[in-house]
């Protein structure tokens, strides 16, 4: 079964935003942004202390050090030199786990940042924080522990915040995690996987030349055609992708009493040109992750798209894929259950 809402018109054009720089690898600057200012203390010694916080950072030994707790907020775009570190030529970045997010542009631009520390409990709040620190940087991701962050009745954490921003690689970086079984959740979290991903114990860790060592972008096939509807002439294709915070609010207006599972990108062309529309109704059968399928489980998809939220019903009996049925496939999609 297929349903269309209308979304409200400010909710409609978030979204269309959010869409269209969903797949982009790197998030534009927008330079009209406001951000409230901060006010940072020197207390000598490479000491510095967050006004009306208790977070400090230290300068020293070739390595910035953020402490304390709460937020390391936004920075102002056009007022990146207060930022104490802002001069600063050191490679070894920490952030402590008792830091739960990192604000827009806090290490913007600084380019001799090499190796970032950050533990699983802290947010990556935007793309922006990390644009323009040096090229190939490892991450060294430490714990297991996360926070959670509720969007209506959709839980993300301060992982999936990390893998979101690990999906774009767009600095040729490697994260190494903590054992052999979390990295590998980390990399197969998206479709296609994300690049450059390790163990602290592999001895390919790439502690000095990560271009020996690549792995990742590894694309699975998870979406075909109906054998009831076929046409050779279309190329079907999905990437299980985090989206922009304004398609999460949108999914969780509409899930009702479903649970959410996870999120995909579709794409349909014909001669190398994606389809916004198709000239009929087509089926279309979609692979379920594994962690996901359950016996007698319902599933349905809730598709973003022209101001619309398009509900689809699963068509199949299948646990493993769910079909549905659109002639307008290339757009966001959720995947939700109950």
């Amino acid at each position: 079964m297929k349903v269309g809402i209308r979304l409200k018109k400010f909710m409609a054009a978030a979204l269309a935003v959010v869409l269209t720089f969903s797949t982009a690898p790197v998030m534009a600057v927008n330079a009209e942004e406001v951000t409230p200012t901060q006010t940072w203390v020197s207390q000598g010694n490479g000491w510095h202390y967050l006004q009306g916080t208790d977070i400090k950072v230290q300068i020293a030994n070739n390595m910035i050090r953020i402490s304390g707790s709460g937020e390391l907020p936004d920075c102002d775009y056009w007022k990146l030199y207060e930022r104490p570190w802002h001069t600063s030529s050191c490679e070894y970045l920490t952030i402590d786990s008792t830091i739960t997010s990192i604000g827009k542009y806090a290490f913007y631009g600084m380019k001799n940042i090499k190796y970032v520390f950050i533990d699983t409990q802290t947010f990556i709040k935007d793309n922006t924080c990390f644009q323009g620190i040096s090229y190939m940087p490892i991450f060294r991701i430490t714990g297991k522990q996360t926070r959670t962050e509720m969007i209506g009745t959709i839980p993300y954490t301060s992982l999936d915040s990390i893998q979101a921003f690990a999906q774009t690689n767009s600095m040729g970086a490697a994260y190494v995690l903590d054992d052999q079984k979390t990295a590998t959740a980390f990399q197969t979290s998206v479709n296609p996987s994300i690049c450059n991903v390790y163990c602290a114990t592999d001895e390919k860790a790439p502690w000095n030349n990560i271009n020996d060592n690549g792995n990742g972008n590894v694309a699975t096939p998870i979406l075909k055609l109906s054998p009831l509807t076929p046409d050779s002439s279309l190329k079907v294709s999905a990437q299980r992708r985090y989206p922009g915070r304004a398609c999460y609010e949108a999914y969780a207006a509409f899930i009702g009493d479903y649970n959410f599972a996870t999120t995909y990108s579709i794409v349909v062309e014909k001669n190398n040109k994606k389809l916004e529309r198709t000239d009929t109704t087509l089926q279309y059968v979609l692979t379920i992750p594994q962690q996901y399928r359950q016996v007698g489980r319902s599933f349905r998809l809730l598709a973003i798209g022209n101001g619309v939220v398009n509900i689809y019903d699963d068509l199949d009996m299948d646990d493993a894929t769910i079909t549905f049925a659109t002639d307008t496939p290339s757009t966001a999609y959720a995947l939700v259950y109950k």
